[in-house]
């Protein structure tokens, strides 16, 4: 057996049994090197890093393992990072990214039959359904991850579940059913040996003990949990315990030193990194101040904790929040605008962009314009709808709110949807001050996932100016910076963008493998709309290639996928490339009215760019078909748009198509 494979053995041993200080003492002796080059051991020392709270040092190694795992094609290593990755992210309070690393796990490991893995994810994704309230579909990903957990032999996983299934019980009232879950996770997290599990559901079974009216059993609990701390230290887990301890104090009236210890608690999670934790201390406190009359403080105390479960989406706690007895007034308060911004952004993310309006017309102006985030996905729904004069003016409002709010990474991204709107709208000048304004300012926040969408966004303007040296290189840094944020869509779409310049100069091998190397990153998403994009990026290099037939085919499903997407401006554009192939194999009459079709349409959602393009190509089908006349009369009005926009490529090419007269003319004296 190799060294690197006993030291895993040795590393998995003690991480199985909990005890993550001493997997970080055995590796950290370890060559850099060796952890370096290994994803196993680089997976064991991030991830124990990440649990004793030093989250900064664990994500350094996950993204090290992550790396290495695909470097060498250990897909199951890959899912277990994925889903360590997630892990970080949730206890950070970054509820989203988490559920978008979850979900990329649960796919790498359901691929590979990993029964352990899926059980992680599937946890994982329960404990934010349940933070957002949804308490069905919570239980439904625990009971699925039990019986993975049972099919992998892996009981941790199950005592987890167990323990997790206890929660939702005792948030919803149930105290004998959330009792029956407790007592099943202390048993089989006992049994497992991992003393760090057994304390998690202890303290689990404790607080149910005080919802029951138990102070004397839950305080047992406790003890226990303490016994185990002092010989295995754990200081984010330490924090979790006081809180437990200061509900069994309250409940023993002892209201002053439950007081000091919530305090304690909300000082100790603000350190640590662990912004829930510091929501619920909050909350405690607040409910605890309020019956001892002390209003003022405990309204302060319940304001911060509302506004830390509204950065996590945590619906469930916030309506819990708001029924612990205020006046109606200070109840509505709490309720407060996290719904609509939730549901706002699941729209978004969905592509349901009709949808998204529609919910945020049946808001108060006041409320919209009061979020910097409402006004901004307002503002990119008009945009993707093709409403671009409209989502302009939202994303600029947004963008100035965001920056009175002194919200850096709200007003970066608002900058960003600014310049791809004026884009759109062919303001080549006005789009490339917004994208690097906001490229410069998300690098200073090491906000890679936005320097990846500037990158982006500049590639396609030098593209479009024919300067493909520079839109090459724009789109590969756009590549670099998603992959260092781990944000696959974006990495889809520049590899998209990166076969288009490749096309454009002509490169159609290369085109070729990095549009294929796109569908690939699309499917391995699940995202839909990505992969519509690919086909139709596919379809035009097939075009180029000289192969219709395949173009057609392509085109054809992107075509389809947009139309069930309601993706109406991807719809214009899969119709002109669907109608210049179609052109190529002799359906001419079919493809010139197919192209009129797009040129309406693509005015009517502002797209001057996808405008000059139909008339380009349906200028050189009249050529062709020997109306010169008409060529020339579309050809003009592309041209001047071509002009305007400064795609220097697109007139060289019209001014070779045929002699076009332009304003520019020398004119005889």
């Amino acid at each position: 057996m190799h060294t690197s494979s006993r030291v895993v053995d040795k590393a998995r041993e003690l991480a199985a049994a909990g005890r993550h200080l001493e997997v970080v003492k055995y590796l950290g002796g370890r060559a850099g090197s060796e952890l370096a080059e290994s994803p196993s051991l680089a997976l064991l020392y991030g991830t124990a890093q990440a649990r004793l709270g030093r989250h900064a040092e664990g994500l350094r190694w996950l993204d090290v393992a992550l790396d290495q795992a695909r470097k060498l094609d250990e897909q199951a290593v890959e899912g277990h990072a994925l889903n360590a990755r997630g892990a970080v992210a949730l206890v950070s309070g970054r509820i989203d990214e988490a559920a978008d690393y979850f979900t990329q796990a649960l796919m790498v490991a359901s691929r590979d039959g990993d029964d352990a893995t899926v059980g992680r994810c599937s946890n994982n994704l329960g404990i934010i359904s349940n933070l957002r309230g949804r308490h069905a579909e919570a239980i439904g990903s625990w009971n699925i991850a039990v019986a993975a957990f049972d099919r992998a032999g892996w009981q941790q996983g199950v005592a987890e579940c167990h323990h997790n299934l206890g929660i939702t019980y005792r948030e919803q009232g149930e105290f004998d059913r959330a009792l029956a879950e407790a007592d099943e996770a202390v048993a089989t997290a006992e049994a497992s040996g991992d003393r760090t599990l057994s304390a998690l559901t202890l303290r689990g079974r404790a607080e149910i003990r005080v919802a029951r009216g138990e102070p004397e059993l839950a305080r047992r609990d406790l003890d226990r949990v303490r016994e185990i701390r002092s010989q295995d230290p754990n200081p984010v887990g330490e924090a979790e315990d006081l809180r437990v301890a200061a509900s069994v104090l309250a409940a023993e009236g002892q209201t002053a030193a439950a007081v000091g210890a919530l305090r304690e608690v909300i000082g100790r999670a603000e350190s640590h990194g662990r912004p829930q934790l510091q929501a619920e201390a909050s909350r405690d406190l607040g409910a605890l101040l309020r019956r001892t009359g002390r209003n003022a403080e405990a309204q302060a105390a319940a304001r911060t904790a509302k506004a830390i479960f509204t950065q996590l989406g945590a619906e469930g706690e916030i309506r819990a929040l708001a029924s612990q007895g205020w006046d109606d007034d200070f109840a509505g308060e709490l309720r407060g605008s996290l719904a609509p911004l939730h549901v706002a952004q699941q729209l978004a993310d969905a592509g349901q962009y009709a949808e998204l309006l529609t919910y945020l017309g049946g808001r108060s102006q006041d409320e919209l314009e009061q979020s910097p985030m409402l006004t901004l996905l307002c503002g990119i729904a008009h945009g993707r709808l093709g409403r671009l004069e409209v989502g302009q003016q939202w994303a600029m409002h947004a963008q100035l709110r965001a920056r009175v709010l002194r919200d850096r990474a709200l007003e970066v991204r608002a900058l960003n949807v600014c310049g791809a709107i004026a884009l759109e709208r062919g303001g080549l000048t006005d789009a490339t001050f917004f994208f690097t304004r906001a490229q410069e300012e998300a690098t200073q926040d090491n906000d890679m996932a936005t320097v990846g969408r500037c990158a982006n966004n500049l590639g396609i303007i030098a593209n479009m100016q024919g300067d493909y040296r520079r839109a090459v290189a724009a789109y590969t840094r756009a590549i670099a910076a998603y992959q260092e944020a781990r944000y696959g869509r974006g990495i889809a779409e520049s590899r998209h963008n990166l076969a288009i310049a490749y096309r454009e100069q002509g490169q159609l091998d290369e085109a070729l493998r990095t549009a294929d190397a796109a569908m690939g990153e699309a499917e391995r998403l699940g995202d839909q709309r990505l992969k519509a994009q690919a086909l139709a990026g596919l379809a035009e290099i097939q075009v180029a290639r000289g192969e219709p037939e395949l173009a057609i085919r392509e085109a054809e499903r992107a075509l389809a996928m947009h139309r069930e997407l309601k993706d109406v401006v991807l719809e214009t554009e899969d119709l002109r490339i669907l109608a210049v192939a179609q052109d190529m194999v002799g359906k001419t009459q079919d493809a010139k009215p197919m192209l009129r079709e797009v040129i309406d349409r693509a005015t009517k959602h502002e797209r001057p760019l996808l405008v000059a393009t139909a008339q380009r190509d349906l200028a050189q089908m009249l050529t062709r078909d020997g109306d010169v006349a008409a060529a020339r009369e579309v050809a003009l009005r592309a041209r001047a748009t071509f002009e305007r926009l400064g795609a220097r490529v697109e007139i060289d090419r019209l001014d070779a198509l045929l002699p076009v007269e332009t304003s520019s003319e020398h004119v005889a004296g």
